[in-house]
């Protein structure tokens, strides 16, 4: 079969790995075409991307095609009429979008796309009041639902959303789990970036609203007040790059920080911004937790991320994120700062007592891998 692979999400428009799409199209697409060897593979690839980053990739597989996207400066243009031209000259018997989108243009009659999650349509204010953004979604993600003869939901709870905004979709939906690489980080060098004699709590993500880090960092507040000694030793770590609506968010952190000035001049929250892969990993590793309260995720792969390495998660109680962490991380209620500021203590003061936490959650991160997502989403483009 001969599958038409849009990796325009490859990596960010910056050229950066990124995160969230970006990671499933790189882990999707590198299981997939080990899972299908006799398939062939056209795969769109963005013009940002590093050639190295492309050509590591693809090492060693010879049942790929790349395909180059053109007109970097007309996004629009490159990406509803050029590229489904240059898409429809493979001549592929299935275009595959990993983010949900279909080309307005794309001709073709077999398609199906991977959609993460719709909180845009139920929290707007979420996200960035742009032209671009409205339009793409109040007109290319409705029709690209309505024209794809498969949709692919990377978990239950996406699924019970997009059933309920576009109930024509329900018939032609599957759930397919994304994965994780179990024991995936190695040591790196930081240099000046932080001081790792210090336990930290980690979160880990785009800044943005839908995060609530806000109260993330109430609870973190809420601890130190009660262990005012902890001040000096333990930090709250927010690694992600600089995402939108972030005013709520920085403004919150400093007048954290200058209420423990005395204790930590350097601040008790440090922003990292963007990390390496790599990075990403050893943070995880050396964490005292993970702490992820968001309002909404469409499935929440840094749970499993740090599960895979033996650290403890608290997560919001409910959605996706309930439902891939399963009883092997503390749900809290993330508006109960109290709560919250309980689970960041047992993390900090007393780790030796999530040993069984720690066991759980590696069993259940074991349990999703990119093998069985490729060989799930395979069946799904053989079946068109």
């Amino acid at each position: 079969m001969r599958i038409l692979f849009d990796a325009t999400t490859l990596c960010a428009p910056d050229g950066s790995m990124g995160a969230g799409i970006e990671q499933y199209t790189r882990c999707l697409l590198q299981a997939l075409i080990k899972e299908a060897p006799r398939d062939v593979f056209f795969v769109a690839v963005p013009p940002a991307c590093p050639k190295q980053a492309v050509e590591r990739l693809i090492h060693g597989a010879s049942n790929i095609r790349l395909v180059r996207t053109l007109l970097p400066r007309v996004p629009f243009l490159s990406r509803h009429l050029i590229a489904p031209i240059r898409a429809a000259l493979c001549v592929p018997d299935v275009y595959f979008s990993p983010f949900g989108q279909l080309p307005l243009g794309w001709p073709g009659k077999r398609s199906a796309v991977t959609v993460h999650d719709l909180s845009i349509f139920d929290h707007p204010e979420w996200f960035p009041e742009t032209s671009s953004w409205s339009f793409t979604t109040r007109y290319v993600v409705p029709r690209s639902f309505a024209r794809a003869t498969n949709i692919i939901c990377v978990s239950h709870f996406t699924l019970s959303r997009l059933q309920a905004l576009f109930p024509e979709t329900t018939a032609k939906t599957v759930v397919v789990h994304e994965g994780v690489e179990l024991g995936h980080y190695k040591e790196v060098e930081f240099a000046d970036r932080f001081p790792f004699e210090r336990d930290y709590l980690l979160c880990l993500g785009t800044v943005e609203p839908r995060k609530n880090l806000v109260a993330a960092f109430r609870a973190f507040d809420r601890f130190l007040q009660g262990h005012p000694d902890e001040a000096a030793k333990v930090r709250l770590i927010v690694a992600g790059k600089s995402g939108w609506k972030t005013a709520e968010t920085e403004e919150a952190a400093r007048a954290i920080n200058h209420a423990w000035k005395k204790e930590e001049p350097e601040g008790v929250i440090r922003f990292m911004g963007g990390v390496t892969e790599e990075e990403k990993w050893y943070l995880l590793s050396r964490a005292a937790g993970l702490v992820l309260l968001s309002h909404e995720e469409g499935f929440g792969l840094p749970v499993l991320e740090a599960m895979s390495v033996g650290t403890p998660v608290i997560v919001s109680r409910g959605g996706a994120l309930e439902e891939v962490a399963g009883d092997s991380a503390i749900m809290v209620d993330p508006d109960d700062t109290e709560a919250v500021s309980l689970a960041l203590a047992q993390c900090l003061l007393v780790p030796e007592g999530l040993q069984s936490l720690r066991e759980d959650g590696y069993r259940r991160a074991k349990q999703f891998s990119w093998e069985e997502t490729a060989k799930k989403t395979i069946d799904v483009l053989h079946n068109l």
